[in-house]
Formats: structure tokens, sequence, C-alpha cells
């Protein structure tokens, strides 16, 4: 049966989901030899001219997040020539609601992309990617998107970090071993009552706002505020025309509510292009930063209000 591409709203009532145990974000061996990124634009223009090239073969996407399901997505559609297998340990969309991860499988399965859940890379070789158990998977190309690591800079300048590099903070986003320091967005990492933070632009902006206004308070002989924050979207791209937009509560979990289609795919762009309009209104108006959702009690730490 054919999703319709509208607002949809489940009416069956789904458990809480709560985000697992973070694991480190070491790439295996060969990785970093064999494997593409889109750590930076360079990287970027990289695979699109290796891609360019190829004429056909099979390109393996390794990580099934949604930095994963995006780059396969658009890479069937751009380059229909091309086999993409997406590989990663866990199925596609498993964080959304069942409606919206399902259309989300059914739109990849569209273009093209083979998905292998339950796959685990062990190692990236010139012309294969190895898995847990001792199968290979074929590939003329690989892209490598399975987690985020930041840069090394904190970590060496003697900062207290975690196993991904990023700035652990107190409530206020100051470093917890260097108070005078100040960390945001991706390079932190920030403790709320649902757990830690995970780096992207609708949290990132606020913190750098909390940071900006933290520092003229202390400053002015002032104690800082606490930061808190609560996700509302996960805007998913599925290539130029397609999307889906699961709504979420302030700790990241599914609500019933999600968005899918050309409609999805408008709303996506427009979130994607958002920043620099929002820095512009920022500008105009400095006091219309300080707006996003707090969260409510899905983001009270115990001790902190």
């Amino acid at each position: 049966m054919r999703i319709s591409r509208r607002w949809r709203i489940s009416r069956r009532r789904w458990p809480t989901w709560r985000p697992g145990p973070v694991r480190p974000s070491r790439r295996p061996p060969g990785a970093e030899d064999h494997a593409y990124t889109l750590a930076d634009a360079r990287d970027a223009e990289a695979l699109a001219g290796r891609l360019a090239r190829l004429g056909g073969g099979t390109v393996a996407v390794c990580g099934s997040g949604l930095t994963g399901v995006e780059s396969a997505a658009e890479l069937a559609e751009r380059h229909p020539e091309l086999d993409v297998v997406l590989l990663g340990r866990q199925e596609p969309g498993a964080a959304m609601h069942p409606e919206a991860g399902a259309y989300l499988r059914v739109a990849l399965e569209r273009l093209g992309v083979r998905v292998r859940a339950g796959a685990e890379v062990v190692k990236v070789l010139p012309g294969a990617v190895e898995l847990a158990g001792g199968e290979s998977v074929a590939a003329d190309v690989v892209l490598w998107t399975g987690g985020t690591r930041v840069s090394p800079l904190a970590a060496a300048a003697g900062l207290t970090v975690d196993e991904r590099g990023r700035v652990v903070t107190d409530e206020a986003l100051r470093s917890v071993s260097h108070p005078e320091v100040y960390a945001v967005g991706d390079a932190a990492a920030i403790r709320q009552g649902y757990g830690v933070m995970h780096g992207t632009c609708q949290s990132g902006m606020p913190t750098g706002v909390h940071a900006a206004v933290s520092i003229v308070r202390a400053l002015d002989g002032r104690r800082p505020k606490p930061f808190r924050f609560g996700y509302y979207h996960t805007p998913v791209s599925l290539g130029r025309h397609d999307a889906v937009v699961q709504f979420t509560h302030p700790d990241d979990s599914p609500r019933r509510v999600y968005l899918t289609g050309r409609l999805a795919a408008r709303y996506k762009e427009t979130v994607s292009a958002s920043p620099w309009p929002t820095y512009g209104r920022m500008k105009k108006m400095p006091a219309s930063g300080a707006f996003w959702p707090r969260g409510g009690r899905f983001t009270r730490t115990r001790g902190v209000r």
C-alpha cells in the first residue's frame, strides 16, 4: 500500500523511545586509506569526481544513520547506473515512528538502494568491505558515514573530553575542567535530562547564542544560566524531490506526526537554508535569537532548574 504523501498522524500510541549508549566513533582498519567521507567540501568534491569517472559498479555506504540514508538516496538518484548498498548495524529509520520509518525504507527501495541491516563493517579493503563474521561485500567505492569525530584540539589543549573528543560541559556550557572555556554545537558534550545532545543545527545555534549571552553575564558579574533545549523534528532527504520529516518530543523520541513526499522535501530545504536568514534576523533583532524550545520536564536535570 502506498503511504499518502501528506501530514500523517498515527492513532496508535507507541512506547517512548530512549537513546541507547553512545558507541565510540573509531573507524575500522582501512577506512582512513580506502574510504571517502563527507567531512568537508574537499572530501565531497573528491567523491563526486571519483563517481563521475566510475561509469558503473558498486558504492558501499557504511553507516545506516541519517547521514548514510541521505547519502545513499542522493547517490542512487543522481547515479542510477551505480549499485548502491547501505550497510549498518540498525535498520534505516529505526528511531522514527514505525510508519515514517516504513516510508523511508520504501523510498530507498524505490531508488534501488540495497539495504543490509545488522551489518557491522570491521575492515575496509581496496575493493571491498569486510563484515563481522567474515563476509566481504565487493565495492568499487566506499563512503564512510558511521559516527562523527571532532577536532582533536580540545583534547590536545588539556580540556576534559568524552569518547568522541567533545568538550564535556557543565549546565551553563562551560568546560568542566576549564570553566573559562565555553563549548557549543557538535564540539560539546552537553547533558540534558534525556541524555547527551547530538550535534545538529537545531541545537547548535541555540548553544551558540546561550554561550554568548553567558559570557556577557559573566563579564557583568552575573552567574550564567543553565542551558536547556528540546528537539522538535528530524528532517531526512530521500533524493531531491522526496523526504520524511519526523516530528519529535523534546527528548528526540518520535511523535505520531510526520510529513512525507514533496512537501517534506520543501520543508527540509527550508530547514537546511535557515541558518543564514536566522543570522540576518538576529543581526537586526538580537533578542530573536533567545527563543528556542526549552523542552519542559524532558530537559530538567537533578538539582538544575
